[in-house]
């Protein structure tokens, strides 16, 4: 465990000095507006994302040994959702969900910092809505919408293509709970891309039906 432990901080003290150097980079970046510039930045912050997740999944393992205690685990587990900043509401037969990040592309390898949050905000949610003897949706034939937001204040040439977005590992967590099927016969997708004041993803899940009323009103 001592050399878990040493690990979890000599990453720390990585995420540290990454972290510092994209600062002086971004620095540079506001006084010359390169392109190049802003490429080194996003570079730098790419890597410190990188062992910041392999920092997470380290000691999301470390939590797992060391806590004997289930009822602890387990709060632990839903104090996740709230760090994570994924919001979920059920209003009018529509699910809502929101997330305080983009969609990775479909050329991403490591995703699991979406999805594995995603997961665990599902669960606790569900378990809220038995706990209470609220509804829990199960969609026959549904919409899956995406709404991608975007801060306006970054360069416009952050915003992808609708078909670069990987939805299917999406698409997987939100079956698993709430969808009869994610065959092609049973759910439909839609885009829509906006600018707003910072990156998110906003995810409408409704009847099939509903759709098109709920559309005239975006």
């Amino acid at each position: 465990m001592k050399k878990q432990l040493d690990e979890a901080q000599k990453m720390t003290s990585e995420v540290g000095e990454l972290m510092a150097e994209a600062r002086n980079i971004l620095t540079a970046y506001s006084r010359c507006k390169t392109e190049s510039g802003y490429e080194n930045f996003t570079d730098m912050i790419l890597e410190s994302s990188k062992k910041g997740e392999r920092l997470t999944e380290k000691l999301r393992r470390l939590s797992l040994e060391v806590v004997l205690d289930q009822v602890k685990y387990e709060q632990y587990q839903s104090e996740l959702v709230a760090v994570h900043g994924i919001e979920m509401d059920y209003t009018d037969e529509i699910l809502k969900i929101i997330m305080p990040v983009l969609i990775p592309h479909r050329k991403e390898h490591y995703t699991d910092y979406l999805y594995k949050p995603l997961y665990i905000a599902f669960k606790q949610w569900c378990i809220c809505q038995n706990q209470e003897q609220k509804k829990i949706p199960e969609y026959e034939k549904c919409t899956v919408c995406f709404v991608h937001l975007y801060n306006r204040d970054l360069p416009l040439g952050r915003i992808r293509d609708h078909d670069n977005f990987e939805e299917k590992h999406v698409l997987d967590v939100i079956s698993n709970f709430f969808l009869a099927s994610d065959s092609g016969l049973h759910v439909d997708t839609y885009h829509i891309t906006r600018m707003a004041e910072q990156d998110a993803t906003e995810v409408y899940i409704m009847d099939t039906e509903n759709f098109p009323k709920w559309l005239q009103k975006m």
